[in-house]
């Protein structure tokens, strides 16, 4: 008995969607955001599954599944198939390997399922860039740098306690309870 191959439309426009989408005629993984440089940002991976495909009607007796898929990106896929006689009892899925005829018995229906895996890179996402000058209005905190950090330079205004032959005598009065470290001093 010869074996005839015949190749079925698949539309993938049809089916149980799990972050994937399709569009552009291509199933692909749905875009959740964008990180700061501009590049989109995808779940790590997404699944489809079509609904039942009956084959019966088409093929005398079905032997198996061959899978030929254009891959674009840094994504990486799997395929897998599932038969059942009564369109409602399915067998667990299998995965087509490309171009290997996958073996089965012949069954009047067929399922497919396409698991998306996403390729990881690192992105970056910027919270605040501190360029905004008053922003943070805590007296403890500087931001005015471009990066946010524990303030370490206090300017105090000294009053004047008198003045003698020699010089002038400033005084400021500093909490203890404000700081719990006075690394140093300085006077202009």
């Amino acid at each position: 008995m010869a074996i005839q191959e015949i190749a079925l439309e698949i539309d993938l426009s049809v089916g149980v969607f799990q972050d994937t989408i399709y569009e552009d005629q291509k199933l692909k993984l749905r875009e959740l955001s964008q990180d700061a440089d501009g590049n989109s940002i995808y779940p790590a991976n997404g699944s489809w599954e079509s609904t039942p495909i009956r084959i019966q009607d088409k093929i005398a007796s079905f032997k198996g599944v061959a899978a030929s898929v254009d891959v674009m990106g840094g994504a990486s896929y799997k395929i897998y198939w599932s038969t059942s006689e009564d369109g409602f009892e399915w067998g667990a899925y299998e995965e087509i390997v490309t171009d290997v005829i996958a073996p089965k018995s012949p069954a009047k229906y067929a399922k497919l399922k396409i698991e998306i895996a996403a390729e990881r890179e690192y992105s970056n996402f910027y919270i605040d860039d501190f360029k905004e000058k008053g922003k943070y209005s805590n007296p403890f905190i500087e931001s005015d740098t471009g990066s946010l950090g524990l303030k370490k330079t206090y300017q105090l205004n000294m009053e004047r306690a008198s003045d003698t032959p020699t010089g002038t005598v400033l005084r400021q009065k500093v909490e203890n309870t404000k700081f719990k470290k006075v690394d140093r001093i300085r006077l202009r």
